[in-house]
């Protein structure tokens, strides 16, 4: 049996499968939660998958995704997943603009639930650091699923998408520090120096940030995304300052490599 959080998983592995036989992969990255999921070690699943996208029209995009979603074939390769069927989304009401495309999924089970995902491309341009990779065996063999390679941001610059997240959205999320938490022993010096002109003023606000976020708010916001022992492990205020903490020593070391 697969729980919720795994079966949301299948979906972006499948999605991504069937995306990449559409798609130039020098055209598109994954990036955000999935890319730390599925690249990273991360053992937080996420929700919604997000990537980058360019020299693809919307029209394009959109009839490629539908044409996914729609297609039977797609969806009897998540039945053995628990997934019964696939709710597409109403494109009138979606967000399909020049910079971002939005599709907002229902995924319905044989238990009776609803689980809601989301695919959003973003068309804000390309960055370095786009590297193409296999998932690796340990998630694949979790669901018996043959390799598939996608292509996505390497650690250096998820770092750097992540330190902007911390210190940009409107509403500071705990689950980006537990993305850096997750990259930090990945950033060796060599790693950080890779990082070209910096944003000071970034990193300052993401360092102040930072310790504004409360063990509550990593509690209520991050832990449902982990398996039941690991939510067990991490269900502590005194992780939560330990996990601050070495985000907070990532950041002084990336600032002091570039002063």
């Amino acid at each position: 049996m697969y729980n919720s959080l795994q079966q949301r998983e299948v979906f972006h592995l499948e999605f991504l499968r069937w995306f990449g036989r559409k798609a130039n992969p020098s055209n598109y990255a994954l990036k955000g939660g999935v890319n730390m999921r599925f690249f990273f070690g991360s053992i937080r699943y996420s929700e919604d998958m997000d990537l980058d996208l360019s020299e693809m029209r919307v029209d394009i995009v959109q009839d490629i995704v539908l044409t996914i979603l729609n297609s039977q074939n797609f969806v009897d390769n998540l039945r053995p997943y628990g997934i019964q069927s696939i709710f597409t989304p109403d494109t009138a009401k979606a967000k399909q603009t020049e910079i971002t495309q939005r599709f907002k999924i229902h995924l319905v089970t044989f238990a009776g639930e609803d689980l809601f995902t989301k695919v959003e491309f973003s068309r804000r341009g390309l960055q370095e650091g786009i590297v193409a990779n296999s998932i690796p065996d340990s998630i694949l063999h979790t669901y018996k699923m043959i390799p598939v390679i996608v292509p996505h941001y390497d650690e250096v610059f998820a770092t750097i998408q992540k330190v902007s997240a911390l210190a940009l959205r409107p509403a500071i999320q705990a689950r980006d520090i537990f993305d850096l938490y997750i990259l930090s022993p990945k950033m060796s010096d060599a790693q950080v120096k890779r990082i070209k002109k910096p944003d000071k003023s970034e990193l300052k606000t993401a360092y102040e940030n930072l310790f504004t976020v409360t063990f509550e708010q990593f509690r209520d916001s991050v832990l449902s995304f982990l398996l039941p022992d690991d939510q067990n492990s991490y269900n502590s205020a005194i992780f939560w300052d330990e996990i601050k903490l070495k985000v907070a020593n990532l950041l002084e070391k990336i600032i002091k490599t570039h002063d």
